[in-house]
């Protein structure tokens, strides 16, 4: 059991991630299915190390003869890192595009620089990044002609934020490029303005770009607009076992894979352009990855109601005391919970150390209430660092109320202001009189985006949450982070 534990302890463990987030999807108007994101598995291991590298399926749509053209390839991408340690750097950031069309008549090759400059804000969490152009050469061969990039000529800027709550990294930023083409004595313009959107967290990533574009040909001009699109995600599934003689009975997986989508309308194309060739949607999936998940015999459970959601916890770590002694009606800690929810998240685990250097001042704990040798004291740090909790009095032993445990979640994933936007904030409960004034925000917030279903219209604010509620709300907010965040990011933007 110890064995079983202690890999389960590792899986809630995740290296910080300090490469660049945005930029999967290039930003050419391409579309690929994104980098993995990591198995528990992979993270568990010692010599884990995030790639600096990828290469990713790749397509995009050709407009440069007048007409949509559609190339499939690669895009080689080189995110860049930033230092975790400063508050100012800078980095490179590489893109190379290989892609052709299906006939062979169109092509592209693409390679673009970044020298990308930033600035972290240690009060707001966020972090403000401009690139500029140090290298980019582009050669597009379509309709019949060979169209070479005046470097001199083209200008691109990217400007770009990101906030970094405790569970979930949020970005948003805009490009504006002029990209200028010669074909023999002919010239050509492309002028693009762009706006980008992307979150990354532990179950899901997405990035969506809403683009604009004008191609002057010094003949014709040309209007379209796109919105590419990625999504990588975690989907988890129960597998039952078929043979009767044997020692589980099934287990939880997760399948983790990716798509790209392009939604393309030209509004004004060439003269030669069928009507119903002006629009269309391009796709692009990878390869899935699969990881299976342990999952202990809990016998107790046969018939109970909350048997699947307290598995689920199990199987994807955030339950870990021993299963054989588990009552679903056992009730939860605030220490218990702030634990989970870093584990759930992958919320990097500090290194924490008990001794202090020769001649230092001794190590004091910032929590008034939990000593540095307690348990959950290296859960409740990350948690500080992160951003979820504040030092002081953690009450780590307090059993959990369902209205804290809507908080931590809401703080969790920075949405928060979504409940603050209300005045004299209602929510549509009936026991809302008895919602702490702290916590209405944070409950307003929850109503909002799904993660806080109600009984015949009661959430029981101040009822303490149990093993059995907490599985139940936690596998709630998980779903959101897997499925539905992900829905303002790509179909919602793409209607």
């Amino acid at each position: 059991m110890k064995k079983f534990l202690s890999v389960i302890l590792c899986l809630g463990i995740m290296v910080t991630n300090t490469f660049a987030l945005e930029g999967e999807l290039g930003y050419f108007g391409g579309t690929t299915p994104g980098t993995k994101i990591p198995t528990g598995i992979a993270l568990a291991q010692d010599k884990f190390e995030l790639e600096n590298n990828y290469t990713l399926p790749y397509k995009e749509t050709i407009y440069l003869s007048g007409a949509p053209v559609v190339v499939s390839g690669t895009l080689e991408l080189k995110p860049g890192e930033m230092d975790p340690d400063e508050t100012t750097g800078d980095y490179k950031e590489t893109y190379i595009v290989r892609a052709v069309s299906d006939d062979k008549q169109t092509e592209i090759s693409r390679s673009l620089t970044l020298e990308t400059i930033y600035v972290r804000n240690d009060i707001t969490g966020q972090t403000t990044k401009s690139s500029q152009v140090s290298n980019w050469t582009e050669t597009v061969v379509t309709g019949g002609k060979s169209y070479f990039l005046d470097e001199d000529l083209s200008s691109f800027s990217k400007s770009m934020i990101e906030d970094n709550t405790p569970g979930v990294k949020y970005y948003s930023g805009d490009v504006y490029y002029n990209a200028v083409y010669t074909s023999g004595a002919d010239k050509l313009s492309m002028k693009v303005d762009s706006r980008i959107y992307g979150y990354d967290q532990a179950f899901a990533k997405s990035e969506t770009q809403k683009r604009n574009i004008t191609i002057d040909t010094g003949d014709n001009q040309y209007y379209i607009e796109e919105t590419p699109t990625t999504t990588m995600s975690k989907e988890l599934a129960y597998a039952g076992n078929e043979p009767h003689a044997i020692s589980f009975a099934g287990n939880y997986k997760e399948l983790i894979k990716g798509e790209g989508v392009l939604t393309y309308n030209m509004l004004v194309g060439g003269d030669l352009v069928h009507e119903d060739d002006l629009s269309g949607t391009v796709s692009v999936t990878d390869n899935p990855s699969l990881e299976q998940l342990a999952l202990p015999f809990l016998s107790q459970l046969n018939g109970h109601p909350a048997k699947a959601d307290v598995e689920k916890m199990y199987s994807m770590g955030i339950f870990d005391m021993n299963p054989l002694g588990f009552s679903p009606n056992q009730v939860v800690t605030r220490g218990q919970y702030i634990k989970m929810l870093v584990k759930a998240l992958r919320i990097p685990l500090p290194e924490i150390t008990t001794k202090s250097k020769k001649n230092a001042p001794p190590i004091v704990s910032p929590f008034s209430d939990l000593d540095i040798n307690h348990d959950l004291y290296i859960y409740a740090k990350a948690a500080l660092d992160a951003g979820l909790v504040i030092g002081g009095n953690i009450n780590a032993d307090d059993p959990l109320t369902i209205e804290q445990m809507i908080t931590f979640n809401v703080r969790a994933i920075g949405l928060l202001r979504l409940g603050m936007t209300v005045a004299n904030t209602q929510t549509p409960f009936v026991d809302d009189n008895q919602i702490s004034d702290y916590a209405k925000p944070s409950i307003y917030a929850a109503t909002k985006i799904g993660i806080l279903p109600s009984t015949n219209g009661y959430i029981f604010p101040q009822k303490l949450v149990t093993y059995q509620d907490c599985a139940a709300l936690m596998n709630n907010f998980i779903d959101y982070l897997r499925y539905d965040l992900q829905k303002d990011y790509n179909q919602h933007m793409m209607m």
